[in-house]
């Protein structure tokens, strides 16, 4: 049967065969548009992947497309006229190449979007998407030049000279871009995250563009740094992995005091504070004998590093008020001065000799006049 009818195909008109070709093209193109909005509806109401949402969507346009302008394309094949065959061939070619790269671009940015739809990726969204469509961009230039018969060597040697000179020409810039897609994915700080540099700076990060990150200290001074120069030093997130972060507050109490009562009131005032949290829950650690002191140390959990100021003025501020109503006492380092008496002799050594030398007294002696 099937031989039949490519039988009957071969012997029929031209001008018959190309109206088949085309009917049988739009016939399978509305089938796979059809198609293709059943499973997208089916995929709303059922999957609960939105990957698989985004790729119907966004692959059933071009494809159904495709099977139209495949029959173009299979239908110029047979016209009689080679000039008239190739311009609407390479025209149907230049369609599909343009409709996949549009919907290449397009599917791309909604993958990359819902990979970082969290508020910890959205600020590197953009700089993917627009490297996803310069590439894409690039490589359809390429190709269209390739389907029009256009001589492309002379252009690849050209763009691999210029791109050796914007490279030398731009290497900083590379440098940062580069190094900010490697921090990144190597997942360094996100937007919003408090970081201490190494040469000192601390701050919550504002801005991660293509070329430097902006940190806000809080002293409310952007400083901007190059993503070079932090893909390179020592960066400490603490706001990572987690934003709660712990504190340690050193209290010294005198000895002789009851450690038992000098425990339970700083539990009492951790508790007590509402910038403390209760899970985990503080603790009061004794850390050695001082000079003057026992040392303990209460350590306490707030919800953000930028906290920690804050909860550690108002732990100080209940701490004393507390301790002068139990009666702890906090001491304070003392020192002894000794001074040398008058009269005494203070002796100076070197390598050559010892010189004996008195302490400023007046001794009495008579006053010597002009006269003398």
């Amino acid at each position: 049967m099937g031989s039949v009818a490519i039988d009957y195909f071969e012997m029929a008109p031209t001008s018959v065969q190309v109206i088949l070709i085309l009917i049988f093209s739009i016939i399978a193109a509305k089938g796979i548009e059809i198609l293709g909005s059943y499973l997208l509806q089916r995929s709303r109401l059922f999957s609960t992947h939105e990957y698989d949402r985004i790729i119907i969507e966004e692959v059933h346009v071009p494809l159904y497309g495709t099977v139209f302008l495949g029959g173009v394309y299979t239908s110029a094949q047979l016209l009689p006229t080679e000039a008239f065959s190739f311009y609407i061939a390479s025209t149907a070619i230049s369609i599909i190449v343009i409709l996949w790269s549009y919907a290449t671009i397009r599917l791309g940015g909604r993958l990359i979007g819902a990979k970082n739809n969290a508020p910890s990726g959205r600020e590197i969204t953009p700089i993917l998407k627009n490297v996803l469509t310069f590439f894409v961009i690039v490589s359809v230039f390429f190709i269209l030049l390739s389907v029009w018969n256009v001589n492309i060597t002379p252009l690849l040697a050209s763009a691999g000279i210029l791109g050796i000179i914007l490279g030398i020409a731009a290497q900083d810039s590379l440098g940062n871009f580069f190094s900010g897609i490697s921090l990144y994915l190597d997942k360094t700080y996100k937007l919003g995250d408090m970081i201490n540099l190494e040469s000192g700076e601390r701050g919550t990060v504002i801005d991660m563009s293509i070329r430097s990150t902006t940190i806000l200290t809080r002293d409310n001074i952007a400083i901007t740094i190059p993503n070079s120069e932090l893909n390179s030093t020592h960066v400490v997130n603490e706001s990572s992995p987690v934003r709660r972060r712990r504190i340690r507050l050193n209290v010294g109490v005198a000895y002789g005091s009851n450690l038992q009562q000098v425990e339970n009131a700083l539990l009492e005032i951790a508790d007590a504070e509402k910038l403390i949290l209760d899970t985990p829950a503080p603790v009061v650690r004794f850390q050695e004998f001082g000079d003057s002191a026992i040392v303990a140390q209460l350590q306490a959990y707030i919800e953000h590093p930028a906290l920690r100021g804050r909860a550690k003025h108002f732990l100080i501020k209940r701490i004393d008020e507390r301790f002068r109503e139990d009666q702890i006492k906090i001491p304070f380092p003392q020192r002894e001065l000794s001074f040398f008496e008058s009269g005494n002799t203070i002796r100076y050594e070197d390598a050559t000799d010892t010189v004996p030398i008195r302490s400023p007294v007046r001794e009495n002696t008579p006053e010597r006049n002009d006269d003398d």
